[in-house]
């Protein structure tokens, strides 16, 4: 044990030296806040915590066995965006510990082999409700017949590379990313009885260009699309909308950052691999990080004869860390990487920034629903 501690004080020692130096060069770059100091500090610290759960497990594992629980025993979770990748590992780790799970998709081939597969593990019941986070329709649709839950998780995503609208008129990103997400959380709440919502967000939401979102032009219509720094602006939002959701509602919110993980997110790029989540930032940050998992590495071969530390995770571990902001007690409000409270952007955490996007989405979603209602009502309606 003692070599083991040994070694985490050495690594934390070595990336807080490297992350120190890579961030010099950037602070000559004006931004609204120091963005390459903020990922430094964030390589850095997931550097620490890639050799803590190597050596001790993950946040999940070290959870004490039938202590309290922010989801009750038995309790009913939604689970977005099961039917392949961290969702679904989401799912199968909620059932694994007990809950009713309702599992979520669009595609009713994949809901059924996701069923099956959650169904596998689980301890109890385990539902399906298909729809389409990209149409404002099926999503209130859903939250219908869904009717009352005791947990949300909302990690269904997308990464568009090109501008594209969704039936609503709604940049799709945006509106799969978070709108969609509103719209359901809001109505289940309605419902009465959750306890925890967790929005599954990125350490992107920090790469916006001004650390802000831009209302403003929502549907990118006033400037050029930018793929990058439209995800990151969903990825903003969901920070934001957590933070929002408990001034709103009497419910625990949690945002997380899974990691970055080799799924379906990347579908719309056309590379042979995923691109570097990290590409998002300067080549001196990006450089860094790749100097710290090395290090990280070589440290846990010596020490422990192996290497688990990659720039992606499995989706499992990732799934693993997402439900500990579900399940864990005394995260109410937190921002997790890899299970563990960690800071966000200045800009992410701006009450008025929040404030402001659940006023902006609430009337976005609600003139968009008015107008399809009255388009039905009319018999313009295009079933």
């Amino acid at each position: 044990m003692r070599r083991h501690l040994i070694a985490i004080a050495s690594v934390v020692a070595v990336v807080q030296g490297l992350a120190g130096r890579a961030s010099v060069p950037l602070a000559q770059k004006p931004t609204l806040f120091s963005r390459g100091s903020y990922f430094a500090q964030r390589a850095r610290e997931d550097a620490a915590r890639a050799v803590r759960r190597a050596l001790f497990g993950d946040q999940l594992s070290q959870l004490q066995v039938g202590g309290p629980r922010a989801i009750p025993d038995g309790g009913r979770v939604v689970v977005t965006g099961s039917t392949s990748g961290v969702g679904l590992d989401v799912a199968r780790e909620v059932a694994a510990l007990g809950y009713d799970v309702v599992v979520c998709g669009r595609d009713e081939k994949k809901l059924e082999r996701a069923v099956a597969l959650v169904g596998r593990v689980a301890r109890r019941g385990v539902e399906s409700a298909r729809f389409d986070l990209e149409s404002l329709t099926e999503t209130r649709a859903a939250a219908a017949a869904i009717g009352r839950a005791d947990g949300l998780v909302l990690c269904a995503g997308c990464w568009p590379t090109t501008l594209r609208y969704t039936e609503d008129e709604l940049e799709a990103g945006l509106q799969a990313n978070h709108l969609g997400h509103f719209l359901l959380a809001t109505r289940l709440l309605d419902a009465g009885g959750v306890a925890r919502v967790v929005s599954v967000a990125s350490t992107a939401h920090a790469a916006t260009r001004q650390d802000r979102l831009e209302l403003d032009d929502a549907r990118w219509t006033r400037r050029a699309f930018d793929p990058l720094e439209a995800y990151a602006q969903t990825k903003l939002a969901n920070v934001l909308f957590a933070r929002e959701l408990p001034r709103r509602y009497a419910v625990e919110a949690v945002s997380a950052h899974p990691g970055a993980v080799d799924s379906e997110l990347f579908r719309d790029f056309d590379v042979a691999l995923p691109p570097d989540p990290f590409g998002l930032l300067p080549p001196t940050v990006d450089a860094s990080i790749g100097t710290l998992s090395t290090t990280a590495q070589s440290f846990l071969k010596g020490v422990v004869g192996s290497a688990p530390v990659s720039v992606f995770k499995k989706p499992r571990d990732a799934a693993r860390d997402v439900v500990v902001g579900l399940v864990a007690p005394g995260l109410a409000g937190a921002y997790l990487s890899d299970g563990e409270p960690t800071e966000t952007s200045p800009g992410a955490a701006d009450d008025a920034a929040a404030a402001e996007l659940w006023d902006w989405s609430r009337s976005t979603i609600d003139e968009a629903l008015a107008l399809i209602d009255e388009e039905r009502a009319r018999g313009d309606w295009d079933f």
